[in-house]
């Protein structure tokens, strides 16, 4: 606060509008931390591959904290949170295979509709924004606020839809970008799991689930642990 001018900044900043707060949140990010391990640095190579900025890999710590498990409410799955209908933009998604759930394919999804967001409207400040609120609400953001200055965006765009969650998403990301390029600036105890060792075979024919345990001779924990993307119908 110290270059802000506003003659009663704290008790403005303390506004309910303004102030949010949650407890939790560090245990939260350092167990992504941990989770992230597994599969960073295939993250990271698939956006290089596609030209991308590696740091936008550090997104799912905001979706996710690379739970392969998390759900939303609203429907969203996977590390990288697709809904259901933008998923299917991108990858498989029904009810025998939901890729939203694998995150080699996930990551390989949401590199294409950041780069498609970031063609699209030009910084990535608003192609971030635009993976929470949509690619087509920024475009009309941009327009009725006749900027692309995100923090301009912020405080003049009005819409029942660009709420707390939009307003914050790309901060968030800044926020968890800075925490996981220094975790120990900012966490005592520090673990982080081995990346994931394994290969990938297409199928040439259809196989049930116990016989390719069986003739593989690997556990069915493994081979599922391996392919989060096949839901529970196989």
């Amino acid at each position: 606060f110290e270059k802000v001018t506003e003659p009663s900044k704290f008790k403005m900043a303390a506004d309910d509008k303004r102030l949010r707060f949650q407890l939790g949140q560090k245990n939260r990010f350092m167990q992504g931390l941990f989770f992230s391990g597994k599969y960073i640095n295939a993250m990271e190579r698939i956006f290089k591959s596609k030209g991308l900025p590696i740091e936008l890999t550090r997104l799912p710590f905001v979706e996710s904290s690379f739970n392969l498990r998390a759900r939303s409410k609203v429907g969203a799955s996977g590390i990288w949170q697709f809904m259901r209908t933008t998923g299917k933009l991108f990858m498989r998604v029904d009810d025998v295979i939901d890729e939203r759930n694998d995150p080699i394919r996930a990551t390989e999804a949401a590199a294409d509709l950041l780069k498609g967001n970031y063609e699209a409207l030009g910084h990535w400040s608003l192609a971030l924004t635009a993976y929470n609120h949509g690619r087509l609400g920024m475009v009309n953001a941009i327009q009725k606020v006749k900027s692309t200055d995100i923090a301009t965006i912020i405080e003049k765009y009005k819409s029942p839809s660009f709420g707390f969650a939009s307003k914050n998403f790309y901060c968030e990301f800044l926020a968890a970008r800075e925490s996981a390029k220094n975790p120990s600036k900012y966490f005592s105890k520090i673990e982080i799991d081995k990346p994931v060792a394994f290969a990938e075979f297409i199928m040439t024919d259809y196989i049930e689930f116990n016989d390719l345990v069986k003739y593989s001779q690997i556990p069915s924990g493994i081979l599922m642990e391996l392919n989060p993307g096949l839901t529970d119908l196989v």
